[in-house]
Formats: C-alpha cells, sequence, structure tokens
C-alpha cells in the first residue's frame, strides 16, 4: 500500500479519468484519498474504513501486548484475510515501523488455533540464512 504522497497521486490520477465524476467516493475530510474507502460487499456504496476495537475486560489488563489496530492495518488485514482464503501465502514488507508484525499478529489472533498452528521467527540486520535454517531444521 503506498506511501501517503503516492496515494494523493493515484487518488488524483484515478479522479481525473472518472468523467461521470460517480464511480469515486465523496471525500469528507482534505487530505483523504480512496484509500480511506472501501467497496462494501452487501451494498455495493463506498464506506469509510474504521478499525474495531474493544478493550479486553481482563483483571489483569497487559497494556504492553495491546495491539490496536489502526487505519493501515485494518486495510492490510482486509488485504491479508482474502488473500489466505485462496489458500496462498502472503509475505508482509516495508519500513521498519510500519506496523508489519503488528499487523500479522492481529490476524493470527482471528485464526482457529485449532485449525492453524502458528511459528513465529523475527528476522533483523544480522539474520543469515544460515541461522534460519539451523533453526528450522533443529525444531
Amino acid at each position: 500500500l503506498l506511501e501517503a504522497d503516492d496515494r494523493l497521486k493515484f487518488d488524483e490520477w484515478l479522479r481525473s479519468r472518472d468523467t461521470s465524476g460517480t464511480a469515486m467516493p465523496k471525500i469528507e475530510k482534505e487530505g483523504e484519498t480512496i484509500f480511506e474507502y472501501y467497496i462494501c460487499p452487501t451494498t455495493c456504496k463506498w464506506k469509510k474504513w474504521s478499525p474495531a476495537w474493544t478493550c479486553p475486560n481482563d483483571a489483569k489488563l497487559d497494556f504492553s501486548n495491546l495491539l490496536v489496530p489502526t487505519m493501515d492495518s485494518t486495510r492490510a488485514l482486509y488485504v491479508i484475510n482474502h488473500i489466505h482464503k485462496q489458500h496462498v501465502a502472503v509475505l508482509l514488507f516495508g519500513a521498519e515501523g510500519t506496523a508489519k508484525t503488528s499487523t500479522q499478529l492481529l490476524f493470527i489472533a482471528r485464526q482457529d488455533p485449532n485449525k492453524m498452528q502458528t511459528k513465529r521467527i523475527n528476522f533483523s540486520s544480522a539474520t543469515t540464512p544460515g541461522s534460519v535454517l539451523g533453526r528450522g531444521r533443529a525444531r
């Protein structure tokens, strides 16, 4: 999903090709683009993305492990869910701080543990192919 400047350019490009003026969503606030909207499958109308989240009511709430979805992670989860339904692998990549790990953890948390087993491996600049292959074979 594009960076903010590129999203704006792409939105402008799409709107310049909408000769009827009705194909694109109506922008509610300055700076919004088509990326803030999706087509609702039941109504076939544009709706604004809205991350849904409720605070857990646990007696011992661990704030350091709370994952609150953002607009970007909500969009990414939508795409990941649809790719996952097709039984195709998904690879998230991007610069540091772009919520790749958080988005993946949100996705896994929504899966049925009886149907999906997961293995988490974190990569860093110090990760080498040998270190990954050695760990994978040992376990």
